[in-house]
C-alpha cells in the first residue's frame, strides 16, 4: 500500500513539473512497476512486450535486467519510465538503415532502435545502438533513437547512445520539443545529435565517426528555443566539425572539452547552390561560447559572453534558465531513483 502511495506520488510530481497542459496518461488503472528479465520466469521476456503490457495503466517503470536485448521498441503511451541495471549491462541492440526502412514505409516510425511518439519518457542506465554501418559498411542514416512531433519531456541519463551513421539521437519535437540528457555518451556521423526545439545536455560524451558536424539544433519556431551543452567532452575521427544548422538555432557551450582533432571550422549555416532550398534565418547567428578549451587556438571558440551573463544562465542553476518554469528534469530523476531503490533490482545508482 505504501509503495503504491508512493508511485502515485512521483506521478503526480512529474506531471506537476510538466507544461502546462501536460499530457495525459495512456491507461486509467494505478500506477505500475513491470519487470524485463531474461532468466526469471515470472518476468517479461522482451522490452516490447512490457510496454504493450502497460497500456492500461497512468503511468508505469519497466525495470530491465542484465542482457543482450535486439529488439526494436515502439512507445506510444506517455508517462513511461525505461531503466536497466547499467549501461553496460543491459543493452538494446538493433540494425536498421532508414533508407532501407522508408523503401516499404512512408514515414520514420520504425526505422529507429527506440521509436517515441510519447511524452514524459525517462530513458536510464541503458546501451542503446543501431548496428547497422559496421554489420554492412555504411554511414548513412541510422537513428538510434527517434522521437517525433508530438513527444516532449524526453530525459536521457547515464545512457550509450550510439549508430554507425548519421543521426543518431533524432528527437523532433519542433514547436515544443523539452529534453535533457545527462551523463550520457554519444557516438554517430553527420548531425549524430540533432535535436528540435530545446534540449540541456551535461557531463557527457560525443565521439564523431566522420569529418562531418557533430550538433545539429533546429529552433526556428522561438527565439527562446536552444541548444546547450555544457560540461562535456568532443571527440572523434581528424577534423570533425562541431556543428551546423540548416534552420534557426541557437547554440550554448559552456566549459566543455575538445580534443586535438576537431576541425578549426566554426558552427554554420548550412545554404545550398539552390536558394529555393535554404531556410530563412529570422533570429540570425546565435552561437555562445564560455571558458571551453581545446588544445588549439580556434578563435571562434573564444569565450564570448561575459561572467555576468554566465552567472545569470547558471544561477540558481542551468536547468532552470534552459526550461524555466516549464520542466525540472532533474527532480524527475530524483524521484524515480526514490521508487527504484525500494525495489528488489540491481540498478547503477544515478548521479544527480
Amino acid at each position: 500500500m505504501m509503495m503504491k502511495r508512493f508511485l502515485l506520488y512521483f506521478y503526480l510530481f512529474i506531471g506537476s513539473f510538466g507544461l502546462l497542459a501536460a499530457t495525459p496518461p495512456i491507461g486509467s488503472e494505478p500506477s505500475k512497476i513491470l519487470s524485463v528479465n531474461k532468466t526469471q520466469p515470472t518476468a517479461f521476456k522482451t522490452i516490447q512486450s512490457a510496454i504493450d503490457a502497460s497500456s492500461q495503466y497512468k503511468s508505469v517503470i519497466i525495470l530491465i535486467g542484465p542482457g543482450l536485448y535486439h529488439e526494436k521498441l515502439y512507445i506510444t503511451r506517455n508517462n513511461l519510465s525505461l531503466v536497466g541495471s547499467s549501461l553496460s549491462d543491459t543493452r538494446i541492440e538493433y540494425a536498421e538503415l532508414r533508407n532501407n526502412w522508408r523503401e516499404k514505409h512512408d514515414s520514420d516510425w520504425g526505422a529507429a532502435v527506440i521509436n517515441i511518439a510519447g511524452s514524459d519518457i525517462n530513458i536510464v542506465n541503458l546501451s542503446v545502438t543501431n548496428n547497422y554501418g559496421r554489420l554492412h559498411d555504411t554511414d548513412e542514416h541510422q537513428f538510434a533513437i527517434r522521437s517525433f512531433e508530438s513527444a516532449t519531456r524526453i530525459i536521457l541519463h547515464q545512457c550509450d547512445i550510439s549508430a554507425d551513421g548519421a543521426d543518431t539521437l533524432s528527437l523532433w519535437n519542433k514547436e515544443n520539443g523539452l529534453y535533457y540528457h545527462s551523463y550520457c555518451s554519444f557516438t554517430g556521423a553527420t548531425d549524430m545529435v540533432c535535436p528540435r526545439g530545446t534540449a540541456l545536455i551535461e557531463h557527457s560524451t560525443f565521439f564523431n565517426l566522420k569529418q562531418t558536424a557533430t550538433l545539429w539544433h533546429d529552433g526556428e519556431l522561438d527565439s527562446e528555443q536552444k541548444l546547450v551543452v555544457a560540461n562535456s567532452s568532443f571527440d572523434g575521427v581528424e577534423n570533425f566539425w562541431l556543428g551546423r544548422h540548416h534552420y534557426d538555432a541557437q547554440f550554448y557551450l559552456f566549459n566543455n572539452q575538445f580534443s586535438k582533432n576537431m576541425a578549426n571550422k566554426a558552427i554554420f549555416k548550412k545554404t545550398y547552390k539552390d536558394t529555393t532550398r535554404n531556410r530563412n534565418n529570422y533570429y540570425g547567428d546565435r552561437y555562445y561560447f564560455y571558458a571551453n578549451q581545446s588544445p588549439r587556438d580556434h578563435l571562434w571558440l573564444a569565450t564570448n559572453i561575459t561572467p555576468e551573463q554566465y552567472t545569470q544562465f547558471t544561477e540558481p542553476s542551468l536547468t532552470q534558465w534552459v526550461f524555466k518554469s516549464k520542466w525540472r528534469p532533474k527532480h524527475v530523476l530524483n524521484e524515480l531513483q526514490k521508487v527504484i531503490q525500494q525495489q528488489q533490482f540491481k540498478s547503477e545508482p544515478f548521479t544527480l
